[in-house]
């Protein structure tokens, strides 16, 4: 065994930041001292706005470190899952290498070879249980999760339970089950102890005097009453005992009582796909897809035992055939858990559960792509041999397969066809429902000569499955008795099968078929978590964005963008759609910044077409745009968009509905290529979308995007793309014309700059001068303007296009500024930002 695992460490959360009293007093005394010396009343609004700057600072720095404690977090969480799958790997190891190491009684009694001449183990085993082991996995556990696994880890599931060999064992309970359990005694102590001795029975049955004292229940489990002697370490509890039965099978039959499936499963069935899980009057019998086949139709009423009986013929038929000649699909349209435990199978290559609309119309697509696909081989290899050819049979299950044809009418042609096609195409239904008259069509029970009722409630269904009466005379108080038709008609009960008879059977077939691989006809669906390390790279220039479903070719490949051949992406969705990160995947992928929450930074990046122009929010930037720059902004990024010479432009916005009062209703007219993820259906319909391909309870990132469903992948949200940095504050002096001049005269004296009011420029002003007004002031001082803008720089702050044009005669369209920033508009030259000192 390797080293032990180690839980991830958690990064101790930071202290949170204290509030800057001194950062707040400083700004107090400052606008006090001003106000004393200039006489200026609007110096005291530093002293209001001190303390809000500083609480905003606070407030910032705090949500940072919520930030860095949920990526924390994320990271805590992603090792642990890394960890825990790695814990199940080597646990199953250890398992396996424990089986390995002491066989059980069943293996040793079907292959003498394998321990004649040994030397002996020393030990009995007794069964299979969850037996302590050194701990896989140490460190510091704190949450539930972390100490469920290092429980985990301390835990060996299913491992053989041994116990001295010296020990003398007692069992009570069924008699069938006491018989059996002693028989594997037996054979577990010639392996033990090397010798003949209680070769035939337990060595005691009353249960006195015994070192180990075992109870056995009617389902198969058993747990230790009493250990002393060589055996007292043995405190397990509740354990699988090992059961070995050869003879008992008719007497079980004719009492009438319940028999484990792994008492049959010790006698391998034989035939195509023969699997032996019913017991009729002369005990236990094969029932052959192929040979009684090609398909079954199984009936019963609520209560009867469907499930059980679709588990214990799923169970008998993996542990007769290997992966390699028989695979299963399983679909229970119930919503239940009943083929959970047959999930681990080898042979099981899918277990679909309550199939919604959407993967119901994705088993459609992929049964009839298994179909061609099985064709296309046998062609090729030219035979009708589906082993010459390579092909496994298929066993699709349905458990209420009225269920699955209500939900989804189409499937019900396609398993017309599948009941048609599949003897020769080597794929097998075994449709259970409670009535199958008026839910299976005639075309599909007429190929379905295999048919099992169990009880149900009137003579009319009975005679629709087995053409007579008898299952609807079977015992209410019976669960499991049924009727089969083959070639003849039977009465039969179903084996037993429980939580841990299931289990230990599970695990003895999955043991005897390590390392087999089949090929799945049913993909699973995408995964709702899609994380970049789980991606596989694109080929340059592709960009990995997430994985396409191709149910249609049972294909699920890397969903790739290209920015060269299609430059200009549009990716739609509400907010918590996976929109943003899906965003940042494509930025990372042309070595760009997205431009996320800034209007301005997205106003002057759209000046260079040359570089990969990235958004988010687009309808929102605009809208947060004042007029005319709106407008202005989204004619600049038509042309950029109609321009074949730009570089990749990846947009993401909310769907038309939002657009109201924006000018981007051509927008999708514009694109290359739209990712749409969840949108209300208005706005799925408007972007191009498929009725059908829509959900109400969208998955993040599951989107729809040239008619294939995809996964985008959830990376790393980028730094956003800050603004180009303003031009620093002409020297002096300046005239500024501003909508609020009282607030930017007061900025401008807090940095130390000689403010007066609008009118002539003083022939001794300084180079740090300023004259302050608004655009009516200065209308007033028109001419007065008009001389001082020959000699001193002239700013704008917040003034409308109309007065800029009638105070300067410009009339280009002025750039929008932040909150500390103006315009500074030249002479000659493109006006431009211009930082606030």
């Amino acid at each position: 065994m390797t080293d032990r695992l180690t839980l991830p460490a958690r990064t101790p959360p930071p202290e949170p930041p204290p509030f800057p009293l001194i950062g707040v007093i400083a700004p107090l005394i400052l606008a006090v001292g001003l106000y004393a010396v200039l006489g200026t009343p609007t110096v005291l609004l530093i002293a209001v706005f001190s303390p809000v700057l500083a609480v905003a600072a606070v407030l910032d720095a705090r949500r940072q470190l919520r930030r860095r404690i949920r990526r924390d977090g994320a990271r805590v969480d992603a090792e642990l899952a890394a960890l825990e799958r790695e814990l199940v790997l080597r646990r199953s190891a250890a398992v396996a290498q424990a089986h390995r190491d002491a066989p059980s009684p069943a293996s040793l009694a079907a292959d003498p070879d394998r321990w004649a001449g040994r030397p002996p183990s020393g030990a009995l085993v007794l069964g299979t249980a969850d037996v302590p082991c050194a701990p896989l996995v140490t460190g510091a556990a704190t949450t539930e999760r972390e100490r469920s696994v290092l429980a985990s880890g301390a835990v060996l599931p299913a491992a053989p339970l041994l116990v001295p060999a010296a020990t003398t064992v007692a069992a009570a309970g069924p008699r069938v089950l006491v018989e059996a359990f002693g028989r594997a005694v037996a054979v577990a102590r010639l392996r033990g102890s090397g010798g003949t001795e209680g070769a035939t029975a337990l060595e005691r049955t009353d249960g006195s005097g015994a070192d180990l004292v075992v109870e056995l229940a009617a389902d198969a489990t058993a747990r230790v009453v009493h250990a002393s002697g060589p055996a007292a370490g043995c405190a397990v509890g509740v354990f699988v005992p090992a059961l070995l039965t050869a003879d008992a099978h008719r007497g079980a039959v004719e009492r009438g009582g319940p028999l484990p499936i792994t008492a049959l499963l010790e006698d391998p069935a034989s035939g195509g796909l023969a699997a032996r899980f019913l017991l009729g009057p002369d005990g236990p019998f094969d029932v052959d897809l192929v040979a009684d086949g090609p398909h079954a139709v199984v009936g019963g009423t609520t209560g009867s035992g469907k499930s059980a009986l679709l588990t214990a013929w799923m169970l008998a038929l993996a542990a007769a055939h290997p992966p390699e000649r028989v695979t299963m699909l399983l679909v229970d349209c119930k919503g239940g858990a009943a083929f959970d435990p047959l999930a681990a199978l080898p042979h099981v290559v899918g277990v679909v559960t309550d199939l919604d609309q959407e993967e119901a119309e994705r088993a459609v697509v992929s049964l009839g792509a298994e179909l061609r696909r099985r064709e296309r081989a046998l062609r090729t290899a030219a035979t009708a041999d589906l082993a010459a050819a390579g092909l496994p049979r298929l066993v699709v299950v349905v458990d209420e397969y009225r269920a699955l044809v209500d939900r989804a009418p189409a499937l019900a042609v396609l398993f017309a066809d599948l009941a048609a096609r599949g003897r020769s195409l080597g794929v097998h239904l075994v449709l259970c429902t409670q009535r199958p008259a008026g839910s299976v069509r005639e075309e599909v029970l007429a190929n379905c000569a295999l048919r099992i009722s169990l009880r149900v409630h009137d003579a009319a269904d009975s005679r629709a499955i087995v053409g007579t009466d008898a299952a609807a005379h079977l015992a209410r108080d019976t669960v499991g008795a049924a009727v089969v038709v083959t070639d003849r008609l039977l009465r039969t009960r179903v084996a037993s099968v429980s939580a841990p008879t299931t289990l230990e059977a599970v695990r003895a077939v999955a043991a005897r078929h390590l390392g087999s691989a089949v090929r799945a006809p049913w993909l699973p669906p995408l995964p709702a978590l899609l994380l970049p390390s789980a991606l596989p790279p694109a080929p340059a220039p592709l960009v990995a964005l997430g994985l396409a479903d191709l149910p249609e070719e049972q294909r699920q490949p890397v969903f790739a963008w290209d920015p060269v051949r299609q430059p200009r992406l549009l990716v739609a969705g509400d907010p918590r759609t996976g929109r943003t990160t899906a965003l940042a995947a494509a930025a990372a992928g042309v070595g760009a910044a997205p431009i996320a929450a800034d209007p301005v930074a997205l106003w002057e990046h759209l000046r260079d077409d040359a570089a990969p122009l990235v958004v988010d929010d687009l309808d929102h930037l605009l809208d947060r745009l004042p007029e005319p720059h709106r407008s202005a902004a989204v004619e600049r990024l038509t042309e950029r968009l109609r321009n074949p010479a730009a570089a990749p432009t990846v947009l993401a916005t909310r769907g038309p509905s939002a657009w109201s009062g924006l000018p981007l209703r051509g927008l999708p007219g514009l694109v290359d290529e739209t990712v749409l993820l969840g949108l209300p259906l208005d706005d799925h319909l408007a972007l191009g979308g498929d009725r059908r391909h829509r959900s109400d309870r969208p998955v993040a990132g599951r989107a729809w995007c040239a008619g294939h469903r995809v996964q985008l992948v959830r990376a790393d949200a980028r730094a956003p793309l800050d603004r180009p940095p303003a031009a620093p504050m002409p020297a002096g002096p300046v005239l500024l014309i501003s909508s609020v001049p009282l607030e930017r005269g007061a900025r401008l004296a807090s940095a130390g700059w000689t403010v007066l009011p609008a009118g002539p420029l003083p022939e001794d002003a300084g180079p740090r001068t300023a004259l302050v007004g608004s655009p009516a002031t200065w209308q007033g001082e028109w001419r007065t303007l008009q001389a001082a803008a020959a000699h001193a720089a002239v700013l704008v702050d917040r003034c409308g296009a109309a007065d800029v044009r009638t105070l300067l005669g410009v009339a280009a369209l002025l750039p929008p500024t932040g909150q500390d920033e103006v315009v500074l508009v030249p002479r000659e030259g493109r006006p431009e930002r211009v930082a606030l000192p």
